[in-house]
């Protein structure tokens, strides 16, 4: 699949070339329901989205004065025709979302005046919704004073599988945030679709610059339905204001609305704890110790011909209880060494042998059933928890997904310790010994663990932070339910996410966190691996390279399941311009399948 890293709508006059609308907007409320004009249930807003929780937040509903049943309004009606019969959209994908999203509407009426002389009743929206009257009553509400006349807003489409992971919205001069619904009536929970906000982390919460602050919980605290003729709003505030859209289940219509922010004069304090910042580092207890190969160590001396030493009886004897016996021998070790030599990647098939790989199979298979994640729809965030060997990871703007404990236990369920003892293996010594001899690098230290990433809820995202500055080697080992040409199908077309990508880091070191902006950049995807049940992936990787895990749609056939190792190499083995080219042209997977 195609991964375009950069987001929409870029910050206005930046390099998007967008001019910024400040012209006075036009006075009155117009079309808005009584409650902009009405004292008391202005105090009565403002009392409730103070006393919101996580964060202070609040709905405005009915937004447009309603004129027929289910809170419909024929202005809002018309709003939605307009947008879906004239205003073009793109189909966007990146690590943090999946959706359809229109061109800028704050200036359309100069940038594409044939549109927007198709879009009267929008337009009165728009002119609505940024008029003094209206800015004053969101500043009223929420603190947010002396809101400018800034226009900033677009429309979005969620079809189903859409989704937008957790940020918080801090770029520039945004202030308050806010969401117009233009779903069919009836819109359901289990439709998903709804704004999802987190609390913080106990332990990260710090009071800054008069604001209590901190990075978000693994899952969402609260979730509020797009239903439609509703307005959700919030202030934009860094380290506080972290929200995501959940997956869209329905197939009967897609989530459409209309996304905008309210801009102050200046930038908000504390913008070192907004999302676009914490992305640039990651604290050592997320990445974990690594711990250092010490008898591989050893083993420095290389063959009279250059190559990696012959692996030992005693190595080749501990891996033949796992690997197929092809991939142990030295002639087809050496095919591999020049496949990675070549396209610094390579994929191996039926890499275990049958029995621990019909072990894996059955303990996660069995595990999805448990939870209710082999069929489609919402999952609980909790599924998989409990006391059964695994953990959440956190936190949500970076990462969301399972952890096998550090050590398989008897304890611990199935999956867990099958898992585990994967990971065991990446980990070892004897398999060091295997990955140089399989790739020509040398290993010297690691750091792993086993993940589960379960369907409708879990991913990680590319950051800067995870760039190490120096050259490392990753090797995993994934299993999902492809039992049959058709599951195998869907794992592989991209369509339910799942896969792990590689990426160019962006030159400019705030993009790695900015969720909107309006450049396409292409060309920065390095390499994407499909999930492929009993296949290890090895990836060399540089030090401007990112990786990710996309996130796993609902429409998943169950949990990505994976145990990863990544390892730091001997820079003498790695060529520089191995360092520069490291999985630098896209291209299909290098796949080297056993022979039985």
């Amino acid at each position: 699949p195609g991964i375009d890293r950069h987001a929409m709508m870029r910050e206005e006059g930046e390099s998007s070339g967008k001019r910024r609308r400040t012209e006075p907007a036009t006075h009155g409320v117009g079309p808005l329901s009584d409650i902009f004009t009405n004292v008391e249930a202005r105090r009565q807003l403002g009392s409730e989205y103070s006393a919101a929780a996580p964060y202070p937040h609040g709905v405005i509903s009915p937004l447009c004065r309603v004129d027929g049943e289910d809170g419909v309004s024929a202005m809002l009606t018309a709003v939605k025709d307009e947008i879906v019969a004239n205003v073009p959209s793109t189909f966007k994908e990146t690590d943090l979302f999946k959706l359809y999203q229109t061109t800028d509407l704050a200036n359309i009426d100069s940038t594409q005046p044939d549109v927007a002389v198709k879009l009267p009743t929008l337009m009165k929206l728009r002119d609505a919704l940024y008029s003094e009257e209206v800015r004053a009553f969101i500043g009223e509400v929420t603190g947010h004073r002396g809101l400018t006349a800034r226009v900033d807003m677009a429309a979005s489409a969620y079809s189903q599988g859409s989704h937008l992971l957790c940020h918080d919205d801090v770029i520039g001069t945004r202030a308050v945030s806010f969401i117009v619904y233009l779903t069919e009536p009836g819109w359901s929970a289990e439709d998903g679709g709804a704004l999802e906000l987190y609390s913080l982390e106990p332990e990260s919460a710090a009071m800054q610059a008069g604001v209590i602050r901190g990075i978000p919980r693994a899952a969402p605290s609260k979730q509020i339905l797009p239903l439609v003729n509703t307005m959700a709003f919030f202030g934009v505030e860094p380290g506080v204001s972290y929200h995501s859209v959940q997956e869209v289940y329905t197939d009967r219509s897609p989530r459409l609305s209309i996304q905008g922010w309210y801009h102050a004069e200046t930038a908000p304090a504390g913008a070192e704890m907004a999302s676009v910042s914490q992305l640039k580092t990651v604290a050592a207890e997320i990445l974990g110790p690594s711990t250092t190969l010490a008898g591989l160590a050893e083993r420095v001396s290389l063959g009279d011909d250059g190559d990696p030493p012959d692996l030992t009886e005693a190595e080749r004897t501990a891996l033949s209880e796992w690997v197929t016996p092809t991939f142990l021998s030295a002639a087809e070790l050496a095919k591999v060494r020049a496949r990675f030599e070549e396209d610094s990647s390579v994929q191996l098939r039926d890499f275990l042998l049958p029995a621990p790989r019909d072990r894996i199979a059955e303990a996660c298979i069995a595990a999805d059933v448990a939870d209710g994640l082999h069929v489609d729809g919402a999952a609980a965030y909790t599924a998989g928890l409990g006391g059964s060997g695994w953990t959440e990871v956190g936190p949500a703007h970076m990462q969301r997904y399972l952890r096998a404990g550090s050590a398989p236990t008897e304890t611990a369920d199935p999956a867990s310790r099958e898992l585990g003892s994967v990971r065991e293996l990446l980990e070892s010594e004897p398999f060091a010994a295997w990955l140089w001899a399989a790739t020509g690098v040398r290993p010297l230290g690691r750091r792993g663990e086993a993940r589960r990433f379960r369907p409708g809820l879990d991913y990680t995202v590319a950051h800067q932070g995870s760039l190490q500055g120096e050259m490392r080697l990753d090797a995993t080992y994934c299993f999902v339910d492809d039992r049959t040409e058709e599951a195998a199908a869907v794992w592989q077309s991209g369509e339910t996410g799942a896969f792990q990508c590689y990426i160019a880091a962006e030159e400019e070191e705030t993009v790695a966190a900015e969720v909107y902006c309006d450049d396409d950049a292409e060309g920065n995807e390095l390499l994407s691996v499909a999930p492929t049940s009993n296949t290890l992936s090895l990836v060399l990787h540089g030090d401007g390279t990112m990786r990710f895990e996309k996130y796993v749609s609902s429409l998943a056939l169950g949990s990505r399941w994976d145990a990863i190792t990544t390892f730091s190499v001997a820079s003498e083995d790695v060529d520089e311009a191995d360092d520069d080219e490291a999985i630098e042209e896209e291209g299909d997977e290098a796949q080297v399948e056993a022979t039985h």
